[in-house]
């Protein structure tokens, strides 16, 4: 009784085949087996759904979800308790391309695993915040759930929470620290967030654990650069290029890199030593550039056109128009720097919050003369000299007037680092005039510690050379009542095109000049700014002309240097051979500062001034206040 018993328990001998060919990884014979067997139309239920188990999972092992959904679908309705079938019948719809009936097929179910899917699915519709909501559930299901930390991780980035995008990624990098993909993620969430000093430690750690990857090394020579750590920028991409086996992305970061230090024969030996028989088509970008910086023009614009879409749009673009500016096809260059400000605006989406004009707007909402009535003046007794702030709307002429300043001996010039900016976070700015003397000294006290931490040799005269600290002026005359303001002054109109064709790194400010009319707009703000805070608290200021400089550059800078109660000194001329001494240019003066000095920048604004007519109307009156020409 009992052998009659057991020999009827014993599963079907085709079954038993099928399970034997899904062992030997035979996935397409044993759907083959399972689905005959399912043709004989078995009584047994819990034979009929072993076949349909085994063939829906033998259809998705090769890659035939069409095939695995009748099966799934089937043994689902036998079981509809069966989380595992929902999920394997899911992934399926996922993959014929049916989110929709995935997303029903899992809808409110607190299962792990179908929460997982509905956070994919609500991610790939762009509901960040529900893609968001299911995987915080999954992580709190299972705590040690690698793909919900990392997944969650990268949502969160996207939506802008850096703070808890970095704390789920190092989760997962806890739970998988040999997992290099996590590392990578967190990298790019640091670098969207632009906090180069946490992405530098984390590819750091990702090149240490994959020392090969060319990947990985090119995107610490990067963040080498990023952090001014130059000498370490260019021995990792150096590395990357050693270890390639042709032209890559090393070569065109560490182009750029010697680009940007004005090391124009470093740049052409870099591209010289490239096989140009066997590079492919990007090998192009750094050879216009090349021929850019040697003053080949057409030759340039041949090479430039031949770039392909690999090349990242915006360095493209930047690029193209650059060289049709030069070349003087206004049209063909406009249009460049049209499509390499989208593309910037699509790579770099702007975060939620207030523009950075809107930010100007209500600090000047908030300078009334309520707000300013009760400002009584301290006078700082810590000896230390109050800093030169060198100032002005970007594109103004800053970073040649910097360049020149730092060939005085007494001066030690700091180009736009985030002193102010650090500071201004230590105090509530409506505050501002009420600041007790015990704060303003503790606040100048930070402000220095942060420029001798940005390198200020605090044994000379700083120089804070930030163009937008111009909005902050009632800030420096409260902590700094004797200082000096250098304002640089240029054609409206030249200064915001300027600003449209240039490719900035994107911060919140920089970001107003991605677009023409924000760009203008964003100049009436901070000059508007700049006008009440000097009527509220006026500042010891001087202005320097860009147009007069670059046409007769001791003219304009021998009454600014008496001014300042200091001796004459010849290098104040020489800025090509200070641009060679000071190392990377912070801005996107680079290459000009390099150069003699020229004025074909001066009136550019007219080749342009059809695309410039509708914003005009928005800077004219602040071109007819400096007296400049306004058609």
């Amino acid at each position: 009784m009992s052998q009659t018993t057991d020999a009827r328990q014993q599963p079907p001998r085709q079954l038993m085949e099928a399970m034997q060919r899904m062992r030997q990884d035979d996935n397409a014979g044993a759907l083959e087996l399972a689905e005959a067997g399912l043709a004989t139309n078995p009584a047994d239920p819990r034979e009929r759904g072993a076949y349909l188990a085994l063939a829906g999972l033998a259809a998705q092992r090769i890659g035939r979800p069409d095939r695995a959904e009748p099966h799934l679908r089937a043994l689902l309705a036998m079981n509809p308790q069966d989380n595992a079938t929902r999920t394997n019948l899911a992934n399926a719809l996922i993959e014929l391309d049916r989110p929709t009936d995935a997303r029903d097929l899992v809808a409110g179910s607190d299962h792990p695993a179908h929460l997982r899917i509905s956070g994919y699915l609500a991610q790939q519709a762009g509901e960040l915040e529900a893609a968001a909501d299911a995987y915080r559930k999954v992580t709190q299901a299972l705590p040690d759930d690698l793909a919900g930390w990392n997944n969650l991780g990268n949502v969160l980035g996207q939506l802008g929470d850096t703070d808890a995008a970095i704390e789920a990624l190092e989760r997962a990098i806890a739970l998988a620290p040999a997992d290099l993909p996590i590392y990578q993620n967190l990298a790019e969430i640091l670098r969207e967030a632009d906090r180069a000093e946490a992405r530098l430690k984390v590819l750091k750690d990702a090149h240490a654990l994959a020392p090969e990857d060319q990947d990985v090394t090119v995107k610490l020579g990067t963040a080498y650069a990023r952090v001014d750590d130059l000498d370490a920028a260019i021995a990792t991409l150096r590395e990357a290029i050693a270890r390639s086996s042709g032209f890559g992305e090393g070569h065109i970061e560490l182009g750029m890199v010697f680009e940007s230090l004005n090391r124009v024969d470093d740049l052409a030996a870099l591209v010289d030593s490239i096989d140009l028989d066997s590079a492919p088509p990007e090998a192009a970008f750094l050879l216009a550039w090349k021929a850019r910086r040697e003053g080949r023009w057409e030759e340039a614009a041949e090479l430039a056109a031949r770039i392909p879409e690999t090349i990242h749009p915006m360095r493209r673009f930047h690029l193209i128009g650059g060289i049709a500016d030069r070349v003087g096809d206004a049209d063909a260059a406009f249009d460049a720097f049209a499509r390499m400000n989208r593309e910037a605006v699509a790579f770099a989406p702007p975060p939620a919050g207030p523009s950075f004009r809107e930010e100007v707007e209500n600090d000047l909402a908030l300078w009334t003369d309520e707000w300013a009535a009760n400002w009584v003046d301290h006078i700082a007794q810590d000896g230390t000299r109050d800093p030169i702030f060198l100032v002005g709307f970007p594109r103004s002429g800053t970073t040649l007037l910097d360049t020149m300043l730092m060939g005085q001996s007494e001066l030690s010039v700091l180009e736009e680092r985030p002193m102010m900016a650090r500071t201004s976070r230590l105090f509530d700015k409506r505050e501002l005039p009420i600041l007790s003397a015990d704060k303003i000294a503790e606040l100048r006290r930070a402000y220095f510690d942060f420029a001798r931490e940005s390198g200020w040799d605090d044994s000379k005269w700083l120089v804070d050379k930030h163009p937008l600290n111009m909005e902050r002026v009632p800030m420096i005359r409260r902590l700094f009542p004797n200082a000096r303001v250098i304002l640089a002054e240029r054609h409206p109109y030249d200064v915001v095109f300027s600003c449209f064709m240039a490719n900035f790194q994107l911060n919140l400010a920089m970001r107003s000049f991605t677009d023409l009319e924000e760009a203008a707009r964003t100049y009436d703000a901070v000059f508007k700014a700049w006008e009440r805070g000097n009527a509220l608290f006026p500042v010891d200021y001087r202005p320097v002309r860009y147009e007069r400089l670059v046409e007769d550059a001791r003219g304009e800078l021998a009454p600014l240097v008496d001014w300042l109660g200091l001796e004459w000194d010849d290098r104040l001329l020489d800025h090509t051979a200070t641009a060679r001494e000071r190392g990377r240019v912070r801005t996107a003066s680079y290459s000009q500062i390099g150069e003699k000095l020229y004025t074909r920048a001066s009136g550019r604004w007219r080749r342009y001034a059809n695309h410039l007519a509708p914003v005009m109307p928005i800077l004219r009156p602040w071109v007819e206040k400096m007296g400049y020409e306004t058609e």
